[in-house]
């Protein structure tokens, strides 16, 4: 249990607890207790030590719960000034000026970006918002301190029992040890027959002091704390509206609210202790023994539980009252601890939910307004892409055809809200059915890497997809699964799938249609007869693709994710082996891929039903992912285009390379050519003789040379 509470309660606790074993050792005293030999006890400094100690931790905590004190703040008398709220001023202002960058880099972003990833109607309603929560900070985290403080002082209020007056629960509620602190004397029987005794009488008195200690130390840093965080208040709105450091801000507000809840949920459940022992613990307790002494009282501490009317001869005397008292400090224990384990809870939770997610922000962000201020969501892939406004407002996409694609906006965008509104619990627990058998919603990355999975050579790729088809055909036939234990469980989520779709739940129904498609494509390929294998094929032009995606929203930033797989996967994958063994060349791979695809795509984008039904049997591999994803008609021919464009990307790189190729073998082959001819024009003996054997007689010059330009002469 103590390893769930937050670090600075472990580290209190267990410094508390080390400070009380070293406090509560029994001292070493230069004197000897006298004893008394009428009545066998005698003086002892122990007991006084340690019940001296009770009574200043029973006082601890009776201040520490005063009406005064349980408030986040209360302000000495005659202070104007709050010191609080100054130390905020002076964060406020640092905030400031941190902003005042912030504008700076956004201005800095929208400039080289040209308003692509940073506009300016993004931007300023963010800036005006965040300063309007800056300056708001110190306002709202007190309204909620001063909620807390109204919910914690209405469960502190109890009846005093006695007078009948409201007053706060005190130590007199509790295990009330208290005595006036200078007069008190500890006294204990001497007899190693009353040992035993007073050592239990001790230890449960220390455990007392020690527990009040506890819990009056955590009531205090948790003020403390709150004092803190009211004053970084100004930084908990930059935190929260910008995406890098968004999940601080999770972190931040969650702990803010674990110790801003602690003190109600803590005076909620002593409020509860109090009424609980007043009333009687509801266990079985024998009381009817009290004035006998089982355990004899060894010290003049005297301990009782809730309800005891306490005495030399009912002092934990028997073991049912060591018992009521045990259960009662335990009882106190829980009242400390439990509320860190419920707010863990809460932490938890909060880490795992996504605010953009939350039906109540989908339907702020619906809003008109709000689409023009912010991008609003983005449009639905069977919507045609919204033209390029200055600030960069919207991204177009090159494969995207409004032809083939056009789909009123405004009938799919109230649909999907719709659905997610409506089917949001259904759909919830849909996907914790799938969870049990291991499987998820796919994204359109996912798609493409199935694909890309299907066509490489390797085992585990292969393996892969046979896990997958073999859960979907367990769901479709749970009867077939070999061991009890999963035909049982594969029973089960049958059972609830089927439970799921009377409910309407769309996913649920998408998840049975992918695994009937699994199963008869299996039954496709296990086909031994041309009948068997032409009824597999009837069965899956029984399956539609929805209108409209009501188990998930695609953005267009996934369709430019697979367009970018694709052009991955088409310029690294090995090609296909061909009938002859060999694999194909790249080029005609591609370029047979290209026309697959436009062909599929022409199938699908057709009016009439029969070419739609051989356009899903061009994708009959994938067709149980796009099942299981939601996907719509629109947003497969919107897949199909962005591997398209990926793939004439590349096969264009590959043309220009080859044209680059071709066009240097030409010219080496060119070179080689022209050094050829030189060299043969070289070897090759001419016709003529040579000048000097025509002319022997040659004139020459002053230097026995023919002059430069001069004609040969004539023979003699």
């Amino acid at each position: 249990m103590l390893n769930k509470l937050p670090l600075i309660v472990r580290l209190f606790i267990i410094s508390l607890l080390t400070i009380g074993a070293f406090l509560f050792v029994k001292p070493s005293f230069a004197q000897t207790p006298t004893p008394d030999i009428t009545t066998g006890w005698v003086r002892d400094q122990e007991v006084t030590f340690v019940g001296k100690t009770a009574t200043r931790a029973n006082g601890f905590l009776e201040w520490t719960l005063s009406v005064e004190n349980y408030r986040w703040i209360t302000l000495p008398e005659g202070a104007n000034n709050n010191p609080i709220q100054s130390f905020w001023a002076i964060v406020r202002n640092i905030v400031f000026v941190m902003l005042s960058l912030f504008v700076l880099g956004a201005a800095f972003v929208m400039i080289i970006t040209r308003g692509q990833n940073l506009t300016v109607m993004k931007f300023i309603p963010r800036f005006i918002m965040i300063v309007i929560l800056v300056v708001l900070s110190f306002a709202i985290i007190r309204f909620l301190y001063q909620a807390t403080d109204v919910i914690q002082g209405f469960f502190l209020n109890v009846k005093d029992p006695v007078t009948g007056q409201n007053r706060n629960i005190g130590p007199q509620d509790l295990l009330f040890i208290a005595f006036d602190y200078e007069s008190f004397r500890g006294y204990r029987k001497l007899g190693i027959d009353f040992d035993e005794s007073a050592f239990i009488s001790l230890l449960l008195v220390k455990l007392t002091a020690i527990t009040y200690y506890v819990m009056t130390g955590l009531l205090l840093i948790r003020k403390i704390i709150l004092w803190f965080f009211i004053i970084v208040s100004p930084i908990f709105p930059l935190l929260f509206f910008f995406r890098p450091v968004r999940n601080t801000a999770k972190i931040w507000i969650g702990e803010f609210f674990r110790w801003l809840l602690y003190a109600p949920l803590f005076a909620l459940f002593l409020h509860g202790l109090v009424n609980v022992w007043r009333s009687g613990i509801p266990m079985s307790f024998d009381f009817s023994k009290v004035g006998s002494a089982v355990y004899p009282t060894a010290i003049n501490i005297l301990l009782g539980g809730p309800g005891q009317q306490i005495g030399l001869n009912n002092s934990v005397n028997l073991k049912d009252t060591f018992a009521l008292y045990v259960v009662a400090l335990l009882m106190l224990w829980v009242v400390i601890l439990l509320p860190f384990l419920l707010l863990q809870i809460f932490l938890d939770y909060l880490s795992n939910v996504s605010i953009a997610e939350s039906p109540v922000i989908k339907k702020i962000t619906s809003n008109s307004w709000f689409n023009k201020a912010y991008g609003g969501q983005q449009p639905p892939p069977g919507s045609p892409p919204q033209q390029p406004s200055p600030f960069g407002l919207a991204k177009s996409i090159p494969f995207f055809n409004k032809r083939a694609m056009e789909i009123p906006t405004s009938r799919t965008t109230s649909t999907l809200e719709r659905a997610s509104l409506t089917n949001l619990q259904t759909v919830r627990e849909t996907k914790d059915v799938l969870r049990l058998a291991n499987l998820s919603i796919p994204k359109m990355k996912d798609i493409a890497r199935y694909e890309t999975s299907l066509m490489k050579h390797d085992t585990v790729s292969r393996s892969e997809i046979s896990r997958f088809h073999d859960t979907l055909e367990k769901i479709s036939k749970p009867t077939t699964v070999a061991t009890p234990v999963d035909r049982q469980k594969f029973t089960t989520i049958k059972e609830k799938l089927v439970t799921q779709q009377k409910k309407g739940d769309k996913l649920a129904e998408n998840v049975l249609s992918a695994t009937k498609v699994s199963e008869e494509m299996g039954n496709k390929t296990k086909a031994v007869t041309p009948g068997q294998k032409q009824a597999s094929l009837t069965s899956i032009k029984e399956v539609k693709l929805p209108h409209v995606n009501q188990v998930q929203q695609v953005s267009i930033e996934e369709y430019e994710d697979v367009r970018k797989m694709w052009l991955e996967n088409y310029q690294n994958m090995e090609t296909p082996i061909g009938p002859n063994g060999i694999p194909t060349d790249k080029h005609s791979f591609i370029q047979s891929d290209i026309a697959n695809i436009t062909e599929t795509i022409n199938l699908l984008s057709s009016d009439n039903q029969e070419n739609v039904d051989k356009g899903m049997e061009r994708v009959a591999n994938i067709l149980p992912f796009l099942l299981l994803g939601g996907f719509s008609k629109t947003e497969v021919i919107s897949y199909l285009k962005a591997k398209m464009e990926a793939a004439k990307t590349v096969i264009a790189s590959v043309d220009a390379k080859t044209e680059d190729e071709d066009t240097m073998v030409e010219r080496r082959d060119e070179t080689k050519s022209g050094q050829a001819e030189m060299v043969m024009h070289q070897e090759l003996p001419t016709d003529e003789p040579s000048v000097e054997s025509q002319n022997p007689d040659e004139k020459k010059d002053d230097d026995g040379q023919n002059p430069p330009g001069s004609p040969p002469s004539a023979a003699n």
